[in-house]
């Protein structure tokens, strides 16, 4: 099939989907995943073997894409404010997460390392899904900045984990030793080289990004950095997710108020991009493994030790640390998310396992179809897990923009009412005398019935020709000049920002309704998004505590 066809099929009926869901006051993520696993292998649709196969550059870019935004949200001086509580919560979810998983599903296998592989395996989150239900609900506060950051350290400590659990599984089944290289010095060699190649290229991002001001080019030069960050770091082997968030973080971080449009600007880009991705998600979930002979009933016994040990591990980390009630509680359920990182793991861990015998390949083959039906499971329940956890903690809705901000207001709300007013019979020295007054450029001029008449600048009164003797001649009548732009007060704040952005002017006169002449009050640009980024700044601090 063409592949521009299955591109819409994908992109249209995934905003459909998400948008039914939405209203049904679900993420709108589950959307884009149900439909992804209608269209797929579950139930044999058009989104199957060679079309998935072309489909992959779309869903490592996305991959690329989330990283570096998660990255770009990760800002230093919050993160040193939470460090001592992010890092106490990271190590004891990630191994709480390991032990009890390794444990329950020991018991339950009778075999030691499919307990010790699924138990770390179970210990990453996956950070696409997280990071879309935060952003789909604009969750800002204590719980989502310390989500933010454990998913994206802890896929670095997961591979640690697995490093170590491979070679201990693998010396348990053919009586081998391993060395310390083997467990701990690759792993972290990944890493390193991962957090390198993230930071230099995020150094030249922020160079680059310095010299430019024009956003048509910024668009361009943020997505080649990020998809050449992918590309190198799926070709060196090592976590090209991890490179491009700490691409993100080092670029934002070094600059925030120049690089902040840049991401914006991928974030709008990346909206498409991050359907299709999801979309193709569901289409690799395979529903018929479910019902493989004791998948099932181990992928059960799985889950619900993972989603035990999430919760409890950052509740007792959150403890430990003296982290805010909030994240205590209900930090964990925003950590449910299985994938990527993963399936890519027991992949490997088949890989590794298939060689040695046949209770071996078994035994790879069973950890593969135990986290595949476990990630089918997972991607349908994190999103309204996450959704649950910043509901109880009351961060949606919080990450409030400049934007949302002026959409919430009328012209009304913040317009001058308080101001001066020049008649049209004013003469010059009375003009003169009342400008003296005031530290504003521009005066309305209003008629002797009170209507409005145009407006006049400390401009129009240095090119008019003054002498003494004419000052008692010339009258604001005679010096004022009509405008085109005017707001209502009852009109939306965006208007008007929208006016003095596009007519590049800094003031308007505010009447009291469409039709009118009677002026109520008058908006200067300055002052308007003075008082936009103060109730801005007193939002944030409320949210931040």
């Amino acid at each position: 099939m063409n592949i521009l066809l299955v591109i819409g099929i994908i992109i249209l009926f995934g905003v459909l989907s998400g948008t039914l869901f939405r209203k049904l006051k679900l993420p709108q993520i589950m959307g884009y995943i149900i439909v992804g696993l209608f269209l797929g292998k579950s139930f044999h649709g058009i989104l199957t073997g060679s079309i998935m196969t072309s489909m992959q550059p779309v869903t490592s870019l996305a991959l690329g894409i989330i990283g570096f935004l998660i990255g770009a949200e990760i800002q230093f001086d919050k993160f040193k404010r939470y460090s001592r509580s992010i890092y106490t919560i990271l190590f004891a979810e990630t191994f709480f997460t390991f032990f009890l998983v390794a444990a329950v599903t020991t018991l339950l296998t009778k075999q030691v390392y499919i307990g010790i592989m699924l138990g770390a395996l179970s210990s990453a989150t996956a950070p696409a899904v997280t990071y879309s239900v935060l952003e789909e609900y604009k969750a800002r506060g204590p719980v989502t900045t310390t989500a933010l950051s454990i998913v994206a350290l802890d896929d670095a400590l997961a591979l640690l984990i697995y490093g170590f659990a491979s070679v201990f599984a693998k010396s348990l089944m053919i009586h081998e030793t391993a060395s310390v290289f083997q467990v701990i010095g690759m792993p972290l060699l990944h890493i390193l080289f991962s957090v390198v190649l993230g930071a230099v290229s995020g150094y030249v991002l922020h160079r680059i990004l310095q010299r430019i001001r024009d956003n048509e080019k910024r668009l361009p030069i943020s997505l080649g950095t990020i998809i050449l960050v992918v590309g190198l770091g799926t070709y060196l082997q090592i976590e090209p997710i991890l490179a491009c968030m700490v691409l993100g973080a080092i670029a934002s971080n070094l600059e925030q108020s120049e690089n902040k449009e840049a991401f914006q600007i991928v974030k709008v880009f990346a909206s498409p991009i991050f359907i299709m991705f999801f979309v193709l998600v569901g289409a690799r979930l395979d529903g018929r493994i479910l019902v493989k002979g004791g998948v099932f009933v181990l992928a059960l016994v799985y889950i619900i030790s993972r989603g035990l040990g999430k919760i409890s591990g950052a509740y007792i980390g959150g403890k430990i640390s003296g982290a805010k009630l909030t994240v205590t509680k209900y930090l964990g359920f925003c950590l449910f998310d299985q994938a990527g990182i993963a399936v890519g793991l027991a992949i490997a861990a088949f890989n590794l396992f298939a060689p040695l015998g046949q209770e071996a390949y078994m035994g790879g083959l069973l950890i593969i179809n135990v986290i595949t039906a476990t990630t089918f499971i997972l991607q349908l329940i994190a999103p309204p897990m996450i959704k649950y956890g910043i509901t109880k903690a009351d961060e949606i809705n919080r990450n409030i923009t400049e934007e949302d901000i002026i959409a919430i207001h009328k012209v009304s709300d913040v317009m001058q009412e308080d101001f001066f007013i020049i008649k049209e019979n004013n003469n010059l020295h009375q003009i003169m005398d009342l400008m003296k007054k005031s530290d504003s450029y521009h005066f309305s001029v209003v008629g002797m019935s009170g209507d409005f008449m145009g407006i006049i600048s400390l401009g129009d009164i240095r090119d008019t020709f003054y002498e003494e003797q004419l000052d008692q001649l010339i009258v604001a009548e005679d010096i004022v000049h009509e405008v085109k732009n005017v707001v209502y007060a009852d009109q939306d704040l965006k208007t008007a920002i929208s006016i003095f952005r596009e007519k590049k002017i800094s003031y308007l006169p505010v009447l009291k309704k469409e039709g009118s002449r009677k002026l109520v009050g008058q908006l200067e640009s300055k002052k308007v998004m003075d008082l936009i980024i103060k109730e801005l700044l007193l939002r944030q601090q409320e949210v931040e505590g």
